[in-house]
């Protein structure tokens, strides 16, 4: 046979294999060696030498609808601020997740519950849960609102519906315009569809500001689907709002939010979400309020439905 044997070229391949992962072992041990020196000798720079908190308090109080406007408690610094000197330094994923998730340092908000019923010669239950969080990101604000209804007489159904929303909001802290994004959920046993699924974005102007006043427009579009309906559409939005905040004084707080849905292809085809709410601090240690709330939904085209749906009701509310 001619040439050099199958055996002696399967043992160099095999040689020359385990030198080349013996080189690779040692290229690994230096750079990791040399990674770990940095890193010991490097010292984090914050994000700010105050915190996030400092640089989203501006950005807070742009926003016309966050929880923050009324007088809050001081919270105190997590573990982790103390040991930085007040800093956000993360070294480990675990810990943003934390922050994320369950810090209450992090996130503000509330829990509001409202209920009533009788018993006798009728029997009815209502029940209003409401829950509502915010917390600051590196480019914004994050929000989530959830409300959920439901209503029985004579043990038959009458009312079963919850709303879902999840906005976030671009800051910038030197202009009074402002992106925002939303995605909302609308979920309703007695609508001729199973829920509409909503998503839009567009621009926020802070049209007036004072201590106890607060006036934003907002103008976008979107679009919209209504799931296992009539109109299974994806349905294009445009986006017109305008949110106001009144601060009575350090105890009373009013909130109004209009936002109007015209299809872009038919402006006579339309929806409202109007939302009105007024808030008087109880007790202000414990973080106690009542809340009267009226959420009032309109939909042009109803398909054989009423088109407004009004709820109002009384809400005891706990601030987190």
């Amino acid at each position: 046979m001619n040439g050099i044997s199958p055996s002696i070229c399967s043992n160099v391949r095999a040689h020359l294999f385990q030198m080349i992962q013996s080189v690779r072992a040692v290229l690994l041990c230096a750079v990791l060696l040399c990674t770990s020196t940095s890193i010991a000798q490097e010292q984090v720079i914050p994000l700010h030498a105050d915190g996030w908190r400092a640089i989203g308090k501006s950005m807070q109080e742009r926003s016309a609808f966050n929880r923050r406007q009324q007088p809050q408690v001081n919270k105190s610094e997590s573990p982790r601020e103390i040991e930085s000197g007040g800093d956000l330094a993360y070294s480990t994923a675990q810990e943003q997740i934390d922050d994320w998730i369950l810090d209450r340092d992090v996130w503000d908000g509330s829990i509001s519950m409202g209920t009533d019923g009788t018993r006798g010669n009728s029997e009815t239950e209502r029940i209003h849960g409401q829950v509502e969080l915010e917390r600051l990101t590196r480019c914004g604000l994050l929000e989530l609102e959830l409300d959920y209804i439901r209503s029985d007489a004579n043990d038959q159904l009458t009312k079963h519906h919850a709303l879902f929303e999840l906005s976030h909001q671009w800051i910038r802290e030197d202009s009074p315009t402002s992106w925002f994004g939303e995605f909302g959920i609308e979920y309703d046993e007695f609508k001729a569809f199973d829920m509409r699924l909503k998503a839009n974005g567009g621009i926020d102007r802070t049209l007036f500001k004072s201590e106890r006043n607060t006036i934003i427009s907002r103008f976008g579009a979107g679009v919209s689907k209504e799931v296992n309906g009539p109109d299974d559409r994806v349905v294009p939005e445009a986006v017109f709002g305008l949110d106001y905040a009144h601060s009575k004084d350090d105890f009373q707080t009013w909130q109004i939010q209009f936002e109007y849905f015209p299809d872009w292809t038919d402006f006579t085809e339309f929806r409202i979400e109007a939302r009105v709410e007024w808030e008087v601090i109880l007790d202000e240690d414990y973080g106690l309020s009542l809340k009267m709330l009226g959420i009032d939904r309109y939909d042009s085209t109803p398909i054989n439905r009423k088109p407004n749906d009004l709820t109002y009701s009384i809400l005891l509310s706990w601030k987190l």
